[in-house]
């Protein structure tokens, strides 16, 4: 008996070596699908479907009268690690499509050298405020008033 019992220790130890050999040597392979970028067209399809009812403008033609207006920016990703609040932001607000961007949330304020925009986790009232540098907007899109 105590040879059969060494003999099926040393098979599965041999079978656990082998599966262990057999996996990536380096995290390489599966990375580079992490990091492709996406595709123009699925960039836009996603923007699209975003700012259905909300008109493109400029970050110029921004003016107080749009705080509260509901927003959507596509921007460059910030570098990682940057900010101070790394609280995750609410579902929908924010979607990363390789090094671009897509926020959507409500004009908090509009200053000299960005945006801040805001969305309201759904049970806590809280709201998460990303500031957006006006140097890495790409597109902006605003809600338009409703008529009457």
């Amino acid at each position: 008996m105590r040879i059969d019992s060494r003999s099926l220790c040393l098979t599965i130890a041999l079978i656990l070596v082998t599966l262990a050999g057999c996996r990536p040597r380096s995290g390489a392979g599966r990375q580079s699908g992490q990091t492709s970028e996406p595709a123009p067209a699925e960039v836009a399809a996603v923007r699209d479907a975003l700012t259905r009812g909300m008109q493109q403008t400029t970050f110029d033609s921004l003016a107080a009268a749009d705080v509260g207006k509901q927003c959507v920016v596509t921007a460059r990703a910030p570098a990682e690690g940057t900010g101070a609040d790394q609280a995750p932001p609410p579902l929908g607000m924010v979607r990363k499509l390789g090094q671009i961007v897509i926020y959507k949330g409500e004009i908090q304020e509009v200053l000299p050298g960005g945006l801040k925009i805001r969305a309201a986790y759904p049970t806590s009232g809280r709201y998460k405020t990303i500031e957006i540098p006006r140097s890495d907007i790409q597109s902006l899109y605003v809600a338009r008033p409703s008529p009457g």
